[in-house]
């Protein structure tokens, strides 16, 4: 079993937060409304997608297929009041540009979420992640 650690420091300004990656990336953290960085539930959701973004790119790659401007639209839904407020649900859109196969899209899209990424592994029993496929 591997380990990771990361540590989060307060700036000393309002709620604004620093996190610094082992390999020396800023992450950077703030509250609702703050400018400073991404909310906590933001980071989240934008490293649900971005993991499986990385496996979608990784296995397109794999079958040599020429494509551009490959991203993922990610939408939580997320309770109003209260707290906490969690995720009740995570949707993925991803989306290709080029000459991808719809079937050959599905198949890498699928096997990323379902198979592959680990942050919706971590999520899956707690939050339902649902997803969408789409060329052009």
């Amino acid at each position: 079993m591997s380990e990771m650690s990361l540590t989060v420091t307060h700036t000393g300004k309002g709620f604004a937060l620093d996190c610094t990656t082992p390999e020396g990336v800023p992450l950077r953290f703030d509250a609702d409304g703050g400018t400073f960085g991404a909310t906590p539930m933001q980071h989240l959701l934008a490293a649900t997608g971005a993991c499986a973004l990385m496996d979608v790119n990784l296995i397109l790659a794999k079958k040599r297929l020429t494509y551009s401007n490959l991203r993922v639209e990610c939408v939580g839904e997320r309770p109003s009041e209260g707290t906490p407020k969690p995720f009740h649900g995570i949707k993925l859109v991803f989306r290709v540009d080029g000459d991808v196969p719809q079937k050959a899209f599905d198949d890498a899209v699928r096997l990323s979420v379902e198979k592959y990424c680990s942050v919706e592994a971590t999520l899956r029993k707690a939050t339902p992640v649902a997803f969408e496929a789409r060329v052009g």
